[in-house]
């Protein structure tokens, strides 16, 4: 009976592809297999494979070294730190202007960052999914009632500029940037359009009073940040830091 293998370029594609707004492009090819499909005089499936080596190779450049291998943990971890903190930084060279609060959310960081060299794969596997970069203003009541409600339901995202003591489910201590959340003013928060939208019960009400999608994709924005420290000669040493203290805390 004659078999047939699909080698599939949906994956290898999208990887490499580097425009801001997604990939759209992919195709297939069928290879009939033999009894002879891996004799000497030819493997079929090697040299269907062999002929996307090319796109394949930008996914092999190196973009950091990290000193250890790094998993998400909740309510806060090394990974999800660096991760948020990185949006929070390029947000800020990217508008010129100070961001007060980076937003991400756990469910899209899909593994661990790998001990050593950290390759564009390695980014693309952690941030599967096509998120992009926005930049919003928002009141400051919206951003308290977020944070309070991130308590209530023990589901604390990950979150850079802000630091937060929870009793039980209780928020009981909250700055931004060092002081006091202050419900009376704005705060510029940058995050992904994933939670814009609602994504992961983020409500934001009628609170956003400025949205600007900047077409960038979440794991293009952090590549560049790891080429950054990588360029400043830096390696990745990623640590939790207390920003999220729970004392107390209620199982759900």
């Amino acid at each position: 009976m004659k078999r047939f293998l699909i080698v599939a370029l949906a994956v290898a594609l999208a990887l490499v592809s580097c425009r801001p707004k997604g990939y759209s492009q992919y195709s297939w090819e069928y290879h009939e297999l033999t009894d002879r499909y891996d004799a000497p005089d030819g493997n079929p499936v090697q040299e269907a494979i062999a002929k996307y080596d090319s796109l394949l190779a930008p996914l092999q450049e190196i973009v950091c070294y990290s000193n250890a291998v790094y998993a998400k943990e909740k309510p806060e971890s090394g990974l999800s730190n660096y991760s948020v903190d990185a949006v929070r930084n390029f947000a800020e060279k990217y508008t010129g202007e100070q961001i007060d609060i980076a937003l991400l959310n756990f469910g899209g960081i899909r593994t661990e960052l790998p001990k050593g060299a950290v390759r564009v794969y390695d980014v693309f596997s952690i941030f599967p999914f096509n998120n992009y970069l926005n930049i919003l203003e928002v009141d400051g009541r919206t951003v308290e009632a977020i944070l309070h409600r991130m308590a209530r339901k023990n589901k604390i995202e990950p979150l850079s500029g802000v630091r937060m003591k929870i009793d039980g489910d209780r928020l009981v201590e909250c700055t931004v940037g060092g002081s006091k959340l202050d419900f009376r003013r704005n705060y510029k928060i940058a995050t992904i359009d994933f939670l814009v939208t609602g994504g992961d019960g983020i409500d934001w009400g009628d609170g956003i009073l400025e949205r600007r999608d900047t077409g960038i994709l979440l794991r293009d924005v952090i590549i560049s940040e790891m080429k950054d420290a990588m360029a400043a000669g830096k390696t990745l040493d990623l640590k939790s830091d207390g920003r999220v203290v729970i004392t107390n805390p209620i199982k759900k």
